[in-house]
């Protein structure tokens, strides 16, 4: 499935550009953390048109996301990991459900935090064995023992590209399951270099100059594994790990935009509070939102 466009973030910016890109006929996938986001969170609302009593944040996410399922609009809940936007014609979305790819992309993420909540030590080692991306370190694994944490096709098709290189590859997923491709799956399951631990939860990533060792939770039990890599999949990216490949950020951050909301890599666009320099209400998210999704629909149309 190859999405007319992706949008990351199913706040009100979110939700207004999905409406318009679904109500056009555009194939529309929404990628959002249910319950998170600054909208659900605020008691009431007072200032938005068209409620003169006031609304809780709650029910006009509810309406507006109502309103945009009722248009087509996909939705799946999951945490963004990373973007791939340079190998293929299609930008590809990683998440920890899966890889989704779309000819376009609205960011509309809200405002996050500038450095999102570590793992302990995560942010002490990072580069000295903490890496967010196995195909770019993999060549300095060699005949090590690497840790993968996470879940979904990122991790899997990872884990698989170091067999090339670790002695040793354990995978550590934060669930009953590995949720991903079969033949992956089987491939790593076949690897004589691979352990998949299940219901693991990692605590503490430990070393003096380099990586050493991890403390893991397994089923709530606390063990010690030896390592010399610890690759995260864990959505605990800051903003500008996150997003300062592909766009231009202020020194919050935050997306600095062109004409038409447009960033750095063609197809791609921000909206809503994520945007640097804009007034953070609920009605300039969506009235971006309506603008990102004006782009991509004029954009799309053009390609087809």
């Amino acid at each position: 499935m190859v999405y007319d466009v992706i949008i990351v973030g199913g706040g009100p910016a979110g939700l207004t550009a999905g409406l318009y890109t679904s109500r056009a006929k555009l194939n529309t996938l929404i990628i959002e953390k249910k319950e998170t986001g600054s909208l659900i969170m605020a008691h009431k609302v007072d200032n938005y048109p068209g409620f003169p009593m006031g609304i809780s944040g709650k029910d006009l996410y509810k309406l507006m996301k109502e309103q945009t399922e009722r248009f087509g609009a996909n939705f799946v809940d999951a945490t963004v990991l990373d973007f791939d936007v340079y190998s293929e014609e299609n930008k590809i979305v990683k998440t920890d459900k899966g890889n989704f790819r779309g000819k376009t992309v609205i960011i509309a993420t809200g405002t996050g935090n500038s450095d999102n909540k570590k793992i302990k030590g995560e942010k002490e080692l990072l580069g000295n064995g903490v890496s967010y991306c196995a195909t770019c370190d993999g060549a300095f694994t060699k005949f090590m023992e690497v840790s993968l944490f996470g879940q979904g096709e990122e991790v899997a098709e990872e884990a698989l590209f170091l067999t090339k290189f670790a002695k040793k590859i354990r995978i550590f997923v934060n669930a009953s399951e590995l949720k991903c491709n079969q033949e992956v799956f089987d491939a790593l399951a076949n690897s004589d270099k691979v352990e998949i631990i299940y219901n693991a939860e990692l605590v503490e990533i430990k070393g003096n100059e380099y990586v050493e060792s991890v403390d893991v939770k397994i089923d709530g039990e606390l063990k010690n594994y030896s390592t010399a890599f610890a690759f995260l999949y864990l959505g605990t990216k800051s903003k500008a790990e996150m997003y300062g490949t592909i766009a231009d950020l202020d020194n919050h951050g935050f997306i600095v935009t062109k004409d038409g909301l447009k960033i750095n890599v063609d197809g791609m666009y921000a909206a809503g509070d994520i945007r640097s320099g804009v007034v953070r209400q609920v009605t300039v998210a969506v009235a971006e939102g309506t603008i990102a999704a004006m782009e991509v629909i004029k954009e799309v149309l053009k390609k087809k």
